[in-house]
């Protein structure tokens, strides 16, 4: 009796060993899909590929051992292991986002008074005929930074912070260099 069942064990473990792990191929697809949904072929770009290369590697092993002696409990665990790093990439995209979303929000603010103020510096000073040309230019590079902000706007709006920090990030620049030109006219304010 104990012999009979020992070898049903045995011939269930060698059943499911011979079976394409299709629930774990599915999950692990699934997994990875969902990662994906929240941007983390984005947000953490080296891990998500990686893990997406592991998957691929699985899948192709799968595939060749569809020839061989279909031992797939191997592949199957390594299936399992994708999907819960999948998983856990997901919840750390979602956190890496908000970060970046957090971060433009504060660049951005700071921005936002750096216009005020060069638009206060800007009308503080005196217009002549040596430095009108200099001051319409810098009226014109403020207007540029005024648009940046409305586009970074947009692009929080729309959800696409990591294009919204890089432009945030060279609208800052422009925007401090505005600030190092209007102080070379603050002698010459009203």
């Amino acid at each position: 009796m104990i012999l009979g069942v020992a070898a049903l064990s045995m011939a269930i473990v060698m059943i499911s060993c011979n079976k394409v792990p299709q629930l774990a191929i599915d999950n692990a697809q699934a997994a990875i899909e969902a990662a994906k949904t929240v941007e983390a072929d984005r947000y953490l770009a080296a891990e998500f590929n990686a893990l997406n290369d592991s998957l691929t590697t699985v899948l192709a092993a799968i595939e060749a051992e569809k020839t061989g002696t279909k031992n797939f409990k191997p592949l199957a665990e390594k299936l399992t292991w994708i999907t819960s790093a999948a998983e856990t990439l997901k919840t750390d995209a979602e956190t890496k986002k908000a970060e970046v979303r957090s971060e433009v929000e504060t660049v951005l603010a700071g921005l936002n008074t750096m216009v005020v103020q060069e638009k206060e510096m800007l009308g503080k000073t005196v217009i002549n005929n040596r430095n009108r040309t200099a001051l319409e230019s810098i009226q014109n590079e403020i207007t540029l930074v005024e648009s940046a902000v409305t586009e970074i706007n947009t692009l929080i709006s729309n959800g696409d912070y990591l294009t919204a920090l890089e432009k945030v990030n060279v609208a800052q620049i422009k925007a401090t260099a505005i600030q190092s030109d209007l102080m070379a006219f603050a002698p010459q304010t009203k």
